[in-house]
């Protein structure tokens, strides 16, 4: 994390930039010069990511780009191994660890067998290998082996044997150990396993030091070393991914604890009275399968979290004991599948679903204040249909389409507007707020959507906490509206927003209303004001709420350490690529930079993820030539599949790595039509980057969703008509 110091250093390092008088180009190079001798002062910056994400041959020595784990082999592990000669002489020489007398150990792990006698031995021996700290029994549960199970598990010391006379399966033989346990936490665990030292105390601290911990899961690796299992992932269908499957096990994204939908029970940990309290393993689902997704979906519905914890490494063979596809198992299988979907399906369905929000922007409607800054009349259209072409082949102007040049006065315009981002998988909007001091400006559409309930259609806010000014660039030149960041402004905010955060269609992660700030590093002190807000929403009955920086400019640190909950990603910042080599231009005024859309693309994919709650975010495309038509900043090449291929991306990684709850996206922006910028229908891509939007969603939409048709909704001018700009 960075010091007060090198965050102080880096703030007045970007003030003195930003006030050279250089133009993009110039810009750009000073950066990379100062950028190449002054990382290791400022390497926490977004600014400085953003430079060094685009440069990777520019790293400074002493920094590394990339991932070395990438690159490494994966190797097999190490495992005890016993020939059949040598069965009875391992078990006479095995001693287990375990509690002596009356004493009740922290844990009793419970392993259920059915013959596979080497598996079981060397199992017990791995454990013998690696003592934990904690204290143990170990029930080892025979499910009535015909094989030498019996006669050699006699031999263990340490062990407690206990025998069913019948086979009662593995679930009835968890319940029957778990009946006989002493130890205040229960570990499942399956015989055809070997545990790596430190495995059983990197779980316990998962339950201690987790609050809501409920039930908490190992990482598990094959004997080839590849990765089996990071968590899972419960489908609406009853399928269960294995997060992570075959990847490499040093992943840093496989190497973070959080919590998942569920762990597999071949070594999973759970405090003795939950699981009593649960009622143990569901006998509707005797003998097996689906009897763990079950009990991960139980605890999670008693208020517990399932947690994933990856220093604890289990080797796992995986299902030695079931190989075999017969009729009978195939048709357990799905008695028991229709059992359970019949049980959790509204529970998968929301597990199953990934949440877009989209950055929205008001400035589609006439107000004094940009009268008088701008002209009588301005809203963003005004800027849209005076862009020019920079070069060849550059899209500017871009048009509407279906919406028409829309005012957001009329209910009309933001219906449409819903409808289409609900037709094709949009969550809810997340609307700039814009706040200064007490003034409000552009805040008639969101009034009037609070006021009168309309559109039924989720929202959230974002306070654009940033100066307004005459370059369009929130910095402290040609000041149009200034911040006046105090106590008395935090708790005023939080006053004015309070009956938004209480509307039912207010966006909320785990219950708690999301409030996004723009720029965090404008905020005297970030943690003060997070926590004026937290006081005033808990003492005015809101609750607990979730507070998220964008991360626009500035600090790229937790944003835990500021009293915030999360960040939210925000292209094209921090990554963007330049286009090499740059265009011809045709404007010989133009002094601004070409980008290459694809290429950032990537770059933001593919970049490592912060060890931080962290919302990822996908930009169709940008292009500020609108308002900066001679000082733009233009991404080229972008494509609705491009777009597509980033948000599936996302998608895909929100469903595996997000926490239950927290699966939400943001896309960079519904309509920043100045910026180049938006999902709505333009004159050139139609409804490309909306159907490339539904498409990346696929099956992780929202359940209740609609199949998006071929025909487009009115405009929000009126059937058949076009509004003309303001």
């Amino acid at each position: 994390m960075p010091s007060v110091a090198s965050n102080r250093f880096a703030k007045g390092l970007r003030t003195l930039f930003h006030a050279l008088p250089l133009d993009d180009h110039g810009r750009w190079r000073i950066k990379s010069f100062l950028y190449r001798r002054l990382g290791p002062l400022i390497r926490h910056t977004a600014s400085y990511q953003h430079w060094r994400g685009g440069h990777p041959s520019e790293v400074p020595e002493g920094e590394t780009h990339g991932e070395s784990w990438a690159h490494e082999p994966v190797h097999p592990i190490p495992l005890l191994t016993v020939s059949p000669e040598g069965l009875a002489d391992l078990a006479a020489n095995l001693i287990l660890p375990g509690v002596s007398g009356d004493e009740d150990p922290e844990v009793s792990i419970l392993i259920p067998v059915y013959e596979q006698i080497a598996y079981t031995l060397c199992c017990l021996a791995a454990i013998a290998a690696a003592p934990p700290r904690a204290t143990i029994e170990i029930l080892v549960i025979d499910d009535a082996s015909q094989d030498a199970t019996g006669s050699l598990l006699a031999r263990v010391r340490g062990i407690s044997y206990v025998r069913n006379e019948t086979n009662l399966g593995f679930l009835r033989s968890i319940n029957r150990g778990a009946a006989l346990a002493r130890g205040r936490y229960l570990h499942l665990l399956n015989n055809d396993t070997q545990v790596q030292p430190g495995w059983l105390d990197a779980l316990l601290a998962a339950c201690h030091e987790e609050p809501e911990a409920g039930l908490v899961g190992s990482k598990l690796i094959y004997p080839s070393g590849h990765l089996q299992e990071a968590g899972a992932a419960l489908r609406r269908d009853g399928r269960v991914d294995l997060i992570g499957l075959n990847a490499h096990p040093t992943t840093p994204a496989y190497n973070q604890r959080r919590r998942v939908d569920h762990c597999s029970g071949a070594s999973i940990l759970i405090d003795k009275a939950l699981f009593e309290q649960l009622g143990g393993l569901d006998e509707a689902l005797a003998p097996a399968y689906f009897e763990d997704c079950d009990l991960s979906l139980r605890v999670q519905a008693a208020g517990r979290a399932v947690i994933y914890e990856p220093g604890s490494v289990v080797v796992h063979h995986l299902s030695v004991t079931s190989n075999a596809q017969t009729e009978d198992k195939l048709a357990r299988i799905a008695a028991n599948r229709d059992t359970y979907l019949a049980r959790w399906q509204s529970t998968l369905d929301e597990l199953d679903s990934v949440r877009l929000i989209a950055f929205y922007l008001p400035q589609f409607h006439p107000i004094p204040e940009n009268d008088r800054w701008w002209g009588t009349g301005f809203t963003e259209w005004t800027n849209v249909t005076r862009a020019r072409p920079n070069f060849e082949g550059h899209e500017q102007p871009r048009l509407p389409a279906d919406l028409g040049f829309y005012d957001l006065r009329l209910p009309e315009s933001r219906q449409a507007q819903a409808d289409l981002a609900s037709r094709y998988g949009v969550y809810g909007f997340c609307y700039y707020y814009y706040w200064f001091g007490g003034q409000r400006l552009l805040h008639r559409p969101l009034d009037e959507v609070l006021a009168s309930g309309e559109p039924d259609f989720p929202f959230c806010i974002c306070w654009a906490n940033e100066n307004w000014s005459r370059r369009w660039d929130g910095r402290e030149t040609d000041i149009l509206i200034g911040q006046q960041h105090s106590d008395a402004d935090d708790e005023a905010f939080i006053r004015q927003v309070e009956p938004l955060l209480r509307d039912r269609r207010y966006i909320r992660v785990q219950g708690r209303p999301l409030l996004l700030i723009y720029r965090i590093e404008l905020l005297p002190d970030a943690a003060r004001t997070a926590a004026i807000w937290r006081h005033f929403c808990r003492e005015s009955g809101i609750g607990e709420i979730f507070i998220a920086s964008v991360q626009s400019f500035g600090s790229a640190t937790d944003p835990r350490a500021f009293g915030f909950d999360a960040a939210v990603e925000f292209p094209p910042h921090e990554r963007a690529v330049l286009a090499q080599p740059q265009p011809r231009m045709t404007n010989p005024e133009f002094q601004g930079l070409v980008f290459d859309y694809p290429a950032t693309a990537r770059n933001f994919m593919h970049r490592p993820l912060p060890p931080y709650p962290f919302f990822r975010t996908a930009m169709p495309n940008w292009d500020n030539t609108a308002r900066r038509q001679n000082h733009s900043h233009i991404f080229i090449h972008s494509l609705p599949e491009t777009y597509g291929a980033w948000l599936s991306h996302l998608v895909a990684q929100a469903r595996q790595l997000q926490p239950p709850g927290e699966r939400f996206l943001f896309v960079n922006a519904w309509n920043e039509w100045a910026e180049g910028n938006y999902l709505e229908p333009d004159q050139r891509h139609g409804h490309g980057y909306l159907e490339a939007t539904r498409q990346a969603l696929g099956e992780l939409l929202p359940a209740g969703v609609e199949e998006a048709g071929d025909t487009p909704p009115a405009a929000a001018g009126g059937p058949g008509k076009r509004r003309s700009p303001t």
